[in-house]
């Protein structure tokens, strides 16, 4: 197993403007590992996310992150998704008309550069959905439309 951290990140310090939300962050996750991501409101969780995805909304002033041992700061959110950093929300919008199976794979083809022929795809898809227990039901779903937001 690898000992390069998944996420790293030292002393972050970023905000909105001139607002300085997080002072100083420092935390490594190993790969495996599951953190949560804690505290009341205005304590800097979502400044975090944002600023990890890349929002151009939001300036880093100072430190380093690092993400399989790359650092991504400079990266575009585009370039940051296609190594594998992806935000999901907890009530996300439901996309009617675009099937979990469509999203899906537009998202592999993305992430490896070349299109994956449909029939290929499917059978990996329902390969890891039958190794998880996941109704291939949900494949034919649309994206976010009737999926718990918890």
């Amino acid at each position: 197993m690898s000992t390069t951290p998944l996420l790293q990140i030292t002393d972050l310090r970023a905000g909105i403007g001139e607002k300085e939300i997080l002072k100083g962050l420092s935390l490594t996750i190993a790969p495996g590992e599951v953190h949560a991501i804690m505290g009341p409101n205005g304590s800097g969780k979502s400044t975090l996310a944002n600023v990890l995805m890349g929002n151009p909304a939001y300036t880093v002033y100072g430190g380093e992150v690092l993400f399989k041992g790359e650092p991504i700061l400079e990266l575009s959110p585009d370039e940051r998704a296609r190594k594998g950093l992806f935000l999901a929300f907890q009530y996300p919008v439901a996309i009617p008309g675009v099937t979990m199976v469509n999203f899906l794979r537009q998202a592999v083809n993305s992430v490896r550069g070349r299109e994956l022929p449909i029939r290929e795809f499917r059978e990996l898809l329902f390969e890891k959905m039958a190794t998880l227990k996941v109704d291939q039901e949900f494949a034919r779903r649309y994206v976010n439309d009737g999926f718990s937001g918890g």
